[in-house]
């Protein structure tokens, strides 16, 4: 049945592309698309799509409406060269795997809110359901190595979220859902602007049992933004986030057998697991147009999370449940970002400059305790890990033509990591790590918002804080950076204002890509090189007002090239993955989409001799809107798949949910 509906979405695809060109004469005077979307995160400046030497996307809250999201990894999932899994079928436990990295337990992309970097220090990973999708005007997604511009962990890309900002009339919105395992989201938003000021509050809870048993969910989230025009040239911009989570059981891998007899069951042990978290961000903006040519920028940010939690281990030799433990984690962080930019003629050539610095403290405090019964015990760990970033950079962009840009990048990172181990102080350790990336692109516009584009460059990621010192026996201090050297070529091709499409093909090599050495040291141990390779094409189309679509595919090649895995693929990466989509809006407020997702199959194991299997999955939503009111029906997983989202080489897996939907409404005033 998936089969056939994805053979009609092809088949829909190719007609509209073959019809685009007789329906451009009747709709040519109707502005259709929106066209050269613009970007601040590619060059840490406003840059066009097709000036940009990489491939970008942008989703607009057009698009985040119009999806079945539930949160922002899940409304990442169709892009080409993305890959998203979340166990929890809700949106509470997303992970993201770009340019062939699997997403697992770190994360190769850095992520920002408002240009503000929110990966901890501890694992790189995001709590993608703590950052409210009714809050994001936009997303902006920059795949392949950024280094050059935004230092560590900007290996694979860049995500930027990009925040509401307030409204110029008075607005209040309420809404609510209801969906599969009792989920249940309420929101409220007010937003305006009195001369000066622009005020947005927010507030959104979200409860849910989970797919899987054990694994109930409730997270609170207030948010709020001021925007402050000092005058004409100066303006300043104070954000407030503040989430509290309450979580069950983390949903674990289980065996053939347990997904055979009840794929919703928890791993064993973990009926009494649950964590609670806090976290607090606070940042300031400053942004002074001091002339036309020159601007600056200036963000101070503070982030806080404190999470306390009772886990229980497992034991995949014996198959059994480990001791309990609690874990109490408290990380801080503040950051300083200065940018500048200027535009200036030399020797009657146009020269933009970005340059500035980034400079952030982390620190990471842990303590472990035994925990039988949930009472605290004895005190197992007790680490204190201080991590300090400095990273400045300078971008010169020379305009040697009207059609023809040649971008030059460099940046110095310096990190340096002061585990100090108050249990056992022989082993406390100081590491300092530095690297230079360089960066060198140039852009060809051979028409009006079409060009090519070859980039050069160079990319690096620090181990995490776990992976060096607080992942118990599973922790290597000696690991070393990951460092990669990318080459990339695309095209942005606008074939007319109702068909436009991209190609980027890349290749990178590796060294010292870090991973988890299962059955063997069972630590986390450097490889000596990988490579990865891959093809990322997508076209966007519409015919008219009431009908669009998409499609992509992405062709990912991931590899070990030495030792005695040499030739072998990396794990959970799938090497081909394709998205299609149709949108159909008529003007009387009734919309419908439809979209259909193929992820391939691919190695659980280092040896390559177990796979995943592929899986077609299709998601549809219909809403219809009448005045201040909308109301919507999504339902994901259409066909009621069974699949499994991941394995491990001791061939467990994490089963995903089947068929599930999600009615809502929302009110506007």
């Amino acid at each position: 049945m998936e089969k056939k509906i994805c053979v009609l979405l092809g088949l829909v695809m190719l007609v509209v592309s073959a019809d685009i060109y007789a329906e451009e004469t009747q709709y040519s005077k109707a502005k259709v698309v929106e066209l050269e979307p613009i970007t601040v995160t590619a060059s840490r400046a406003e840059r066009r799509i097709s000036e940009v030497p990489s491939n970008t996307s942008i989703i607009s809250e057009k698009d985040i409406q119009s999806s079945n999201a539930k949160s922002i990894a899940d409304l990442l999932k169709n892009l080409e060269g993305v890959y998203m899994y979340d166990s929890s079928g809700v949106g509470t436990v997303g992970a993201v795997n770009m340019r062939g990295f699997y997403g697992g337990m770190s994360s190769h992309q850095l992520v920002l809110v408002d240009g503000i970097p929110q990966n901890k220090g501890k694992d790189k990973l995001v709590d993608w359901d703590m950052i409210s999708l009714d809050n994001v005007e936009s997303v902006e997604v920059v795949r392949g190595p950024a280094s050059a511009l935004y230092g560590d962990n900007a290996m694979s890309g860049v995500i930027n979220i990009i925040t509401k900002k307030p409204k110029d009339k008075p607005e209040t919105r309420v809404s609510t859902s209801f969906g599969s395992f009792n989920t249940r989201e309420y929101k409220a938003s007010v937003s305006g602007r009195h001369k000066q000021i622009g005020i947005l509050l927010g507030a959104s809870q979200k409860i849910t049992d989970g797919f899987r048993k054990h694994c109930n969910y409730d997270r609170t989230h207030i948010d709020g933004r001021l925007d402050y025009n000092i005058n004409d040239d100066q303006k300043a911009r104070f954000l407030l986030d503040y989430y509290k989570k309450r979580r069950g059981a983390l949903p674990w891998a289980l065996s053939e057998a347990q997904i055979a007899q009840d794929r919703r069951q928890a791993r064993q042990g973990t009926e009494n697991d649950k964590s609670n978290e806090t976290k607090t961000d606070i940042s300031i903006t400053h942004a002074w147009d001091i002339s036309n040519n020159a601007k600056t920028e200036e963000t101070f940010y503070y982030k806080y999370d404190n999470a306390d939690s009772f886990f229980t281990g497992f034991d995949y030799k014996l198959k059994s449940p480990k001791e309990q433990v609690e874990d109490l984690e408290d990380e801080d962080a503040y950051g300083l970002m200065l940018k500048g930019s200027l535009n200036q003629e030399i020797m009657g050539l146009g020269h933009e400059f970005t340059s500035g610095v980034d400079l952030e403290r982390d620190n990471f405090d842990y303590k472990e305790y035994a925990a039988p019964y949930q009472q605290r015990g004895a005190l197992l760990s007790d680490y204190g890990v201080k991590r300090d970033k400095i990273g400045p950079y300078l971008q010169d962009e020379i305009k040697l033509s009207d059609s023809l840009r040649l971008i030059g990048g460099i940046r110095y990172d310096w990190v340096d990591f002061d585990f100090d181990d108050r249990k056992n102080a022989s082993n406390s350790k100081t590491e300092k790590m530095s690297k230079i990336t360089p960066r060198c692109s140039l852009v060809y516009m051979y028409q009006r918002d079409s060009s090519f584009y070859a980039n050069y460059a160079q990319a690096f990621r620090t181990p995490t804080i776990g992976q060096m010192f607080t992942y118990g026996s599973s922790a290597n201090p000696n690991l070393a950076p990951e460092e990669a050297v990318n080459y990339e070529i695309g095209l942005h091709h606008f074939f007319n204002e109702f068909f436009k499409a991209n190609i980027s093909l890349y290749w990178m090599e590796l060294d010292n890509e870090i991973w988890y050495d299962r059955g063997g040291t069972n630590k986390y141990q450097n490889y000596g090189k990988t490579s990865h390779k891959g093809i990322e094409t997508g076209l966007d189309f519409k015919i008219n007002k009431s009908f669009s679509g998409f499609a992509n595919y992405t062709y990912s090649r991931a590899k070990n090239e030495n030792g005695s895995d040499a030739g072998k693929y990396l794990t959970n990466i799938p090497m081909h993955k394709a998205s299609s989509g149709l949108h159909f809006a008529t003007g009387f407020g009734f919309s419908w989409d439809l979209t259909a997702m193929y992820i391939g199959s691919s190695y659980i194991d280092s040896t390559n001799d177990n796979k995943l299997s592929s899986v077609t999955t299709v998601d549809t939503k219909v809403s219809y809107q009448y005045k201040m009111m909308k109301i919507f029906l999504a339902v994901d997983n259409l066909l009621d798949k069974e699949y499994n989202l991941y394995g491990t080489s001791t061939k467990n897996f994490n089963p995903a949910p089947g068929r599930m939907f999600t009615l809502g409404v929302e009110a506007k005033f």
